[in-house]
């Protein structure tokens, strides 16, 4: 994997919209990807970051009530 960008995975489809919405109101670049095989999760999706926008990614997520499961 790439570290010019981060994958940011959620529980849920719901959720992963929810964190898209909550990003791009903020003004942050995101995208939704395809979650990557190696990692499991309930949802078939991901957020895409880049990775010099992790910690701000993390403080507004945790800000609108997103949970995370995990950065890769």
């Amino acid at each position: 994997m790439s570290d010019t960008f981060k994958v940011i995975v959620f529980k849920s489809t719901f959720l992963t919209f929810k964190a898209e919405r909550a990003l791009k109101g903020a003004g942050l670049a995101c995208k939704v990807v395809t979650k990557p095989r190696d990692i499991s999760s309930d949802c078939g999706l991901a957020i895409r970051v880049d990775a010099a926008d992790e910690q701000k990614a993390i403080g507004l997520l945790d800000a609108a009530g997103v949970e995370m499961l995990g950065i890769w």
